[in-house]
């Protein structure tokens, strides 16, 4: 499909150098628009915005030096090139034609092929740039989805690193909340379900967890299956970790007991959690994962192992930072892997009174 022509504002006073400039340009196809004065191609431009403006300069009212520096302060109009065509051939008034925003300049009496070629030559730059800053423009746009997407699958922080340098250098956390969550026998209960069903239900469930951790300052690290590992203290400090993990995980048992009461696929959780240092960085070159590792994260997934539907199981240490604001189960002696005897809770709620 061929492009409609361009279309070109001749901005001539006299009739029979605007008629001659007309009639030339309308034989090779352009779309011609004549005005016999400054004042009068302002009031033709806001009808219509043309392609190219050809402007002679010795006018009566308005000279074309004065029509082009007005155009160039306005935003609508400031990229229309113009190309003054006169009489006047002095270098000097040459430049006071560049220095106005004139893209050339031509010299009367003027000859039809040099017109045609200079005005085929400037029409042409000017398509180019306008696809150039389209180009540009759809660069922008692909820039800001990339961003968003590495903001929805990374920590903010480390995002806004990853986009800055390329990289993101990895840290020692010395003191965060690792939560570990598995959905009970859903291994068992995927295997009856349809696909769509099963996916939703998950759906359903990591978004509340999400907006749940979010509410409190935790961050989702990443999905294993049914399996939900979040953290709060990474890779932003913060200093009430333990009290933020603790209300988010008792915010994911309080959702999922108030869902059951009325949805007819009935979901149960394991919770683990333990405070402790961590190291986190950026795995992977071509998919980006944050993740983090160490004893704590180990330590986090193992009590999650010995918990109980719908209870949060946490170490001695996460018991010995809140148990001055939080009602706990009484101790548990467990043997955990690699680990030994170890002292666990369950985590019940938050002191009233």
């Amino acid at each position: 499909m061929n492009s409609s022509p361009s279309s070109i504002l001749v901005v001539e006073d006299s009739p029979v150098n605007q008629k001659i400039l007309v009639n030339l340009l309308e034989r090779e196809g352009y779309r011609i628009r004549a005005a016999n004065h400054g004042k009068e191609a302002l009031v033709l431009l806001q009808e219509d915005v043309p392609d190219l403006i050809l402007l002679d300069i010795l006018m009566p009212e308005m000279d074309g030096f004065e029509l082009c520096r007005l155009l160039k302060q306005q935003s609508d109009l400031c990229d229309i090139p113009v190309i003054f065509i006169s009489s006047l051939d002095n270098t000097t008034d040459k430049l006071s034609g560049f220095a106005a925003g004139g893209v050339d300049y031509i010299t009367k009496p003027f000859h039809p092929a040099e017109v045609l070629a200079r005005i085929s030559t400037h029409l042409k730059i000017c398509r180019l740039q306008r696809q150039l800053e389209e180009k540009n423009r759809q660069i922008g746009v692909e820039k800001q989805k990339s961003e968003a997407l590495l903001l929805n699958v990374l920590p903010a922080r480390v995002a806004q690193e990853l986009m800055e340098k390329g990289y993101c250098t990895p840290q020692c956390f010395a003191d965060v909340t690792v939560c570990f969550v598995d959905i009970v026998q859903f291994t068992a209960s995927a295997a009856s379900l349809k696909p769509e069903v099963l996916i939703g239900e998950l759906n359903v469930l990591f978004t509340a967890f999400d907006r749940i951790a979010e509410a409190n300052q935790c961050e989702r690290m990443k999905t294993i299956g049914d399996a939900y590992l979040c953290v709060c203290g990474i890779p932003e400090k913060n200093e009430h970790h333990v009290q933020a993990m603790a209300d988010t995980a008792l915010g994911m048992i309080t959702f999922l007991k108030e869902r059951n009461r009325t949805t007819e696929l009935q979901w149960q959780v394991r919770i683990g959690m333990h405070s402790g240092p961590v190291v986190g960085g950026i795995v992977g070159t071509k998919k980006y994962l944050y993740d983090i590792f160490g004893d704590t994260v180990n330590m986090a997934s193992r009590l999650e192992r010995l918990s109980v539907p719908m209870c949060i199981n946490v170490s001695a240490e996460v018991h010995q930072l809140l148990r001055d604001v939080f009602v706990f189960s009484a101790p548990h002696e467990v043997v955990m892997k690699g680990k030994g005897l170890q002292t666990t809770y369950f985590l019940e709620g938050r002191r009233t009174g």
